[in-house]
């Protein structure tokens, strides 16, 4: 597909640090052996196993070609220790504490991540989104225009007229279950610039609700009505509407019917879900009935750019998570 062959180029051009936390996992090192390979990125692998050359060498993965730490014999652990129990002491913790989460690799490479030692993380394989999302907030923090921390998809469906000739963002599927208002406000604006960034057209946002234009009164319908009146405040310049079905949002001969007046309806190619369950089930249905290919979840809201792998990942999403990291990195700078 055109946009991922491009996204790749993207990367490869970039030339960004990346790294990942989670060497113990097969998958990481065959996505390492592409990465490396084909110049995507430069990558840092977080490992304290003694068997990694070993791994390696039977995937043909040259570890002289990226750079291996062991976090803990790293001469940064307690550097990094210190600077987390600063961050997190007004919780109670105590530096043993902090060391003991400094352990955990998913948060030593965050910690990178904040310092300056890589321009962005991938993790997740064998990670839960919550932790990882603990990692990127205690470590890196909240980015300064968004302070809503969510995750997006890029959804591109093979012979698909709708969205962007078949491609899309997906938010949020996988990080805040009930979004308010603001939240939803907020969702919408960073899973638009990730469109804008990634797929390099304008994007059309649509809130979406079992309602459109007041088909249904309902308590649920009144969240994305609000939301939808927040963008208009807070976001003046995002192209949005809600609430809208989903076919509303992107067919447009239904549009026409249910939804004539709006500038989204029939054109949406971002679609921000009212609710987790909303969101992960239709982002898995997609990409598992109609063979989507699926990059993320990419986190928004982050001062450093994050991606949070699913746990069932397949070594090529690994591959993409790294290269839309490094195109995000140029965003943020």
């Amino acid at each position: 597909m055109e946009i991922l062959k491009k996204i790749r180029q993207r990367a490869k051009e970039a030339q960004k640090t990346i790294v990942l936390p989670e060497a113990e996992d097969d998958r990481i090192l065959q996505a390492a052996k592409i990465v490396v390979e084909e110049k995507l990125a430069k990558l840092i692998l977080l490992s304290s196993d003694e068997n990694l050359k070993s791994r390696a060498d039977v995937i043909g993965l040259d570890l002289t070609r990226l750079k291996v730490i062991n976090p803990l014999e790293s001469p940064r652990f307690e550097e990094f220790s210190n600077k987390f129990f600063e961050l997190r002491k007004h919780k109670g913790i105590s530096i043993d504490d902090a060391r003991g989460q400094m352990s955990r690799f998913v948060n030593f490479a965050a910690m990178m991540v904040s310092d300056g030692m890589a321009d962005g993380m991938v993790a997740g394989a064998v990670t839960t989104t919550a932790d990882v999302a603990k990692a990127a907030i205690y470590c890196i923090g909240f980015g300064e225009k968004i302070r809503t921390i969510s995750s997006c998809f890029l959804i591109i469906v093979p012979d698909c007229a709708y969205g962007a000739n078949g491609t899309f963002v997906f938010a949020d599927c996988g990080i805040v279950p009930d979004p308010s208002p603001l939240q939803m406000a907020n969702i919408a604006a960073s899973a638009a610039e990730l469109f804008k960034l990634l797929v390099e057209e304008e994007p059309r946002v649509a809130l979406l609700s079992f309602s459109t234009k007041g088909s249904a009164v309902h308590e649920m319908v009144d969240k994305v009505i609000k939301a939808k009146e927040l963008i208009e405040n807070k976001y003046p310049e995002l192209v949005a509407d809600g609430e809208l079905q989903l076919d509303a949002a992107i067919v447009p001969a239904i549009a026409k019917i249910k939804a004539p007046d709006s500038n989204v309806a029939g054109k949406a190619n971002v679609l921000v879900f009212p609710d987790l369950n909303a969101g992960n089930i239709s982002y898995k249905m997609v990409q598992r009935l109609a063979k989507a290919e699926v990059v993320g979840p990419m986190m928004n809201g982050v001062k450093k750019p994050c991606s949070d792998l699913s746990r069932g990942c397949t070594i090529d999403e690994v591959v993409y998570a790294v290269c839309t990291t490094a195109i995000r990195v140029i965003e943020n700078k």
